[in-house]
């Protein structure tokens, strides 16, 4: 089979079938057929017997070849019906051979010698084609058996990946938390913060994007499906914040940073092996790079015009001179270093201990101090005084995309803000309620501060503050069965903060544990402070911190089995988590708990500053509020003291949004139960 058509008519079939690895998967029985017709094209009339299932030939020569012609289109034909439909039942091949064989020449024309010389020319034409298209099916056979290309792996394969690839990356941003979860291979790192990294992570998004667009949700079962639709919306969101790169240059924040992650760090990294506190050290001195980068983010927005206020860069220098020392041993980087884990040999403890010196002395010290002396020599003076995202250019738009993407969808500024103002007025109403059920004569204003003023309503000891917090936990956890089917088989703790702590934030914080490392979840007092530790607020601040609050989505979420880790590590939404907590302290009243009127006024109170919040935040940044009104009006209406209003209102400008996810997160968690006792 030499012919220049049949070569060509080969090389066209095989390109059709090859160019798609869909249409590779042949069948061995269709190479198979076709070989069985090939030897009867090869072998001629000798060999008509090897067809068993084919009737002898009758009449002669010209009969043989038209019962062998007819036999090798039924072999060409089952072999192409193999290459039709795949194991998924589905059509694969390109139309070009169905096309081929529907205008082949019919095998049935009567072709011997009787008819004339014009009969043997449209019989030889009829077996040229008939030798073109068989030729050419077999050799699609074998291009396509031999491409071998491997098939796509399945939707559930493809999302597993992206799922890993996107923990990793959350991890390389923030790898403390991998540390306290217990992923290895983080713990000497810090954030990078380097442009090159920015870039290659929009490039990651993007690609992740692409990727999970291109895979059929609808194929996706169970939690695959929800994980599917959650890693989406993180990467629209992702690839949608990346039209506002200024905002890249707003890197400082009151809750954390440069200025006080390391100190943060030595309390919460679990040491337990010499590697442990070499990977510590490790970190200590990478943090001359972790600086360097956060400066050059905000000399980037020294040029772009989005800059911190002046408030905010205050609090982040103050956190700097808390952990700048005139000597080594001053600091509070040492304090894992003074109190090694049992296991670590005492032949390795005094060189651990040297080379952290070291590393404070060399690395950590001077990098705090050129961080410093930037924020107040070169950044500080091009800083506003006050300036929410509205005074920003492209701020306000800005804004917006941070609440529909970060907090909750549905709503503008100016609703959450109306919100807010509702529902301040409705818990103030409340209250003046409660008030009036202790017997309290006078206003709302002034029942909130006796409370908030008056010495008997706190405590007078730090083991009095550990002592009245466990006592909810002994009320509170035999109650949970009957909320809940499962609880978390993580153990919990109440402790006190460390005196390093507290100097950083005295506010109360949960601090996850891990399975990997075998370490309980900690709810966190400031008991040291306890002169400024309400009595009222311990059954409202329990269950939100500890039992059923973040303890227990955030251990449960670790222990689901087949559930991916990207699912309680990497998908961190705070209207998902504070909005549950918040949720957590409503089910205090199906506990039992708020029968005594001022542990009410607590949960009461805690809602009231959480409502605060909406008009606060979205005044700053979607009105422009300046400072004081800011303070004023959460002194006034949320009921807090004058000092941690201030605080409260610098966090605001620092993390825009991210205080409206609790009331927001809250209100959607009790519409889904509402909707759910409906049904």
């Amino acid at each position: 089979m030499s012919d220049p058509t049949v070569r060509e008519a080969i090389e066209r079939l095989s390109a059709t079938i090859t160019a798609d690895p869909a249409k590779a998967r042949v069948r061995s029985a269709a190479t198979a057929r076709l070989a069985e017709g090939l030897m009867c094209e090869v072998t001629g009339p000798r060999n008509e017997h090897v067809f068993t299932d084919m009737p002898p030939a009758i009449g002669g020569k010209a009969s043989a070849r038209r019962d062998r012609d007819r036999h090798i289109w039924l072999s060409i034909g089952a072999a192409l019906q193999h290459l039709l439909y795949t194991d998924e039942g589905g059509p694969q091949m390109d139309r070009t051979i169905l096309v081929a064989t529907t205008t082949a020449p019919s095998v049935e024309r009567r072709t011997d010698s009787k008819f004339g010389h014009h009969g043997r020319r449209r019989n030889e034409r009829s077996r040229t084609m008939l030798k073109i298209l068989f030729a050419a099916a077999l050799a699609a056979c074998i291009a396509a058996a031999s491409a071998q290309t491997p098939a796509p792996q399945p939707a559930s394969v493809r999302l597993k990946a992206l799922l890993d690839d996107d923990l990793a990356a959350v991890f390389r941003h923030s790898p403390w938390q991998a540390t306290v979860r217990g992923v290895p291979g983080y713990d000497h790192l810090l954030p990078d913060l380097s442009f090159a990294t920015l870039e290659k992570e929009r490039a990651r998004e993007r690609d992740a994007l692409e990727q999970l667009k291109a895979i059929d949700a609808r194929v996706l079962r169970g939690q695959d499906r929800v994980s599917y639709e959650l890693l989406r919306d993180k990467m629209e969101a992702s690839v949608e914040a990346q039209r506002f790169a200024r905002a890249e240059g707003l890197v400082l924040s009151t809750l954390g940073g440069v200025q006080n992650a390391m100190p943060r760090m030595a309390q919460t990294t679990p040491f337990r092996t010499a590697d442990n506190y070499r990977d510590f050290i490790k970190r200590i001195s990478a943090t001359p790079k972790f600086a360097h980068e956060t400066i050059e983010r905000l000399r980037a927005g020294m040029k772009s015009g989005w800059l911190s206020p002046v408030p905010v860069l205050d609090r982040v220098v103050a956190a700097i001179d808390a952990h700048v020392v005139d000597t080594v041993e001053d600091s509070t980087l040492l304090t894992p270093f003074r109190n090694f884990a049992s296991g670590i040999p005492e032949d390795e403890r005094a060189a651990l201990s040297a080379a952290a010196r070291r590393a404070i002395a060399e690395d950590y010290q001077p990098a705090l101090r050129r961080f410093k002396a930037f924020i107040v020599n070169e950044y500080r003076p091009k800083a506003p005084q006050v300036a929410g995202l509205a005074a920003l250019p492209g701020g306000a738009e800005y804004y917006e995309f941070l609440i529909r993407t970060h907090v909750v969808r549905g709503m503008k500024a100016a609703e959450v803000h109306q919100l807010g103002l509702r529902q301040v007025e409705r818990l103030r109403r409340e209250i003046g309620e409660v008030a009036l059920q202790t017997g309290f004569k006078g206003t709302t204003d002034s029942f909130i501060e006796s409370l908030r003023t008056d010495k008997k309503y706190f405590f007078d000891s730090s083991d009095s503050v550990l002592a009245a917090y466990r006592e909810v936990g002994k009320r509170v956890d035999p109650q949970l069965p009957k909320l809940f089917h499962a609880t978390p088989r993580m153990p919990y703790a109440v402790r006190a903060m460390t005196p390093s702590e507290s100097a950083s934030s005295t506010a109360a914080n949960y601090m996850p544990g891990s399975l990997p490392l075998g370490t309980s979840g900690y709810f966190t007092i400031n008991a040291l402070g306890y002169k400024n530790e309400a009595t009222w607020r311990t059954e409202t601040l329990f269950v939100h911190e500890a039992m059923p609050g973040h303890h227990m989505q955030i251990a449960r979420a670790a222990e689901m089995e087949k559930l991916h880790p990207w699912r309680s590590m990497g998908s961190r939404n705070v209207a998902y988590s504070e909005g549950w907590a918040l949720y957590a302290e409503k089910l205090g009243f199906d506990l039992g708990l708020y029968k005594d009127p001022f542990q009410h006024y607590g949960h009461l109170q805690a809602e009231l500053f959480r409502a605060a919040r909406l008009v606060v935040d979205t005044g700053i940044h979607a009105y422009n509020w300046p400072r004081d009104k800011a303070i004023a009006y959460m002194a006034g209406q949320g009921g807090l003291d004058q000092d941690f209003a201030v605080s409260e209102v610098d966090r605001y400008f620092s993390n825009p949004s991210q205080a409206l996810g609790y009331m927001l997160g809250q209100r959607k968690f009790l519409e889904l139960r509402a909707r759910a006792e409906k049904t």
